[in-house]
């Protein structure tokens, strides 16, 4: 009971932004609430299967506090993770593979022809998709400009439109690997994942505005450099390779309430 009467504190931090989307986007509570009830019994199944313990419908039921019938009919809940986005990896790959790429630069790419060309480029991520459909989100996100016959990259990342389902599935690989991360190092004897942060306050807007750029320039040179390393080894493993990851940065600015003591 201690454990809950702490955790229960903990999570309004958490639940404040998710319900402000919610509510935004249009979920109703109950409809939140039947889909929390398929995690529950998802996590309750897996815990009780690290214990090699017999799993019943009993047992998930005083583990969730959920009745009997419910469990019945959520053990078939299955978590569907976000879609991999394509035009993330391809400007990912546009800037680390060397045939697309210089120092680490993106090159100007023809539109359309033999390799290198944007056509190329968008065949080697996708090839049920046409390349003029790749390019017009691109271009619509701002992420590349068209001169004549080349395209250009413009940004070091592609970030969906706001309030596109593209930009859901992002934000749910995002905050979802890392809730994970964090969910793992509290469970865990020892934390298992890498999860630090610098938080100040007493500041003013222009100072944090200030640190707010010194942080995205840094953060997106350390991620390019992760990238292209990434994707020099992925080139040398076979199809298949099973391991993944996510590294990624965020930075969150706000009037405080209360001010340094």
């Amino acid at each position: 009971m201690c454990k809950k009467r702490i955790m229960l504190p903990a999570l309004d931090h958490i639940l404040a932004p998710l319900a402000r989307l919610l509510v935004a986007r249009g979920v109703v509570f109950q409809d939140l609430v039947e889909r929390l009830k398929g995690h529950y019994v998802q996590a309750a199944t897996e815990q009780s299967e690290q214990a090699e313990g017999k799993i019943t419908d009993s047992r998930l039921s005083v583990m969730t506090g959920l009745q009997r019938r419910d469990i019945a009919r959520l053990r078939a809940f299955e978590h569907k993770a976000p879609k991999p986005n394509p035009l993330t990896r391809l400007v990912a790959l546009w800037q680390s593979h060397p045939r697309y790429s210089k120092d680490g630069k993106a090159l100007a790419l023809p539109r359309t022809g033999d390799a290198p060309s944007f056509e190329s480029l968008a065949r080697e991520v996708r090839q049920d998709v046409h390349p003029r459909a790749l390019l017009d989100t691109l271009f619509a996100a701002g992420t590349v400009r068209l001169c004549k016959d080349k395209v250009e990259l413009v940004e070091t990342a592609y970030v969906p439109l706001a309030g596109s389902e593209e930009q859901l599935d992002y934000l749910a690989a995002n905050v979802g690997d890392h809730l994970a991360a964090a969910a793992d190092n509290v469970l865990a004897p020892h934390p298992r994942h890498f999860e630090r942060a610098a938080h100040y306050t007493g500041l003013t807007e222009a100072q944090v505005a200030a640190l707010q750029a010194k942080y995205e320039t840094a953060q997106m040179t350390l991620l390019r450099d992760i990238a292209q390393d990434a994707e020099a080894l992925k080139a040398k493993n076979a199809s298949g390779a099973p391991a993944r990851f996510r590294a990624g940065g965020y930075f969150f600015a706000t009037k405080d309430e209360a001010p340094d003591d």
